[in-house]
């Protein structure tokens, strides 16, 4: 029996309160420091499988890649 590797991709939407005089400001802090506001609500809408592939050829074949811009922190 093989396995698997399978990655997936999934939406995850979440709402962050934050204080600021204008709606372009909170969108400027917040696009600064996502972490650093509260968040008050978070939920997954989908999900989808990205890539299927055996496990001994990622081993073979895999590349470390540097994060995206725009990560935040579960």
């Amino acid at each position: 029996m093989n396995t698997y590797r399978i990655t997936c991709r999934e939406t995850v939407y979440f709402v962050k309160e934050v204080k600021a005089n204008s709606e372009d400001e909170a969108n400027e802090k917040l696009h600064a420091n996502v972490n650093g506001f509260k968040e008050v609500e978070e939920w997954t809408e989908e999900w989808e499988i990205a890539e299927t592939e055996l496990k001994e050829d990622h081993e073979k074949h895999w590349v470390d890649l540097p994060a995206r811009t725009n990560v935040r922190e579960k």
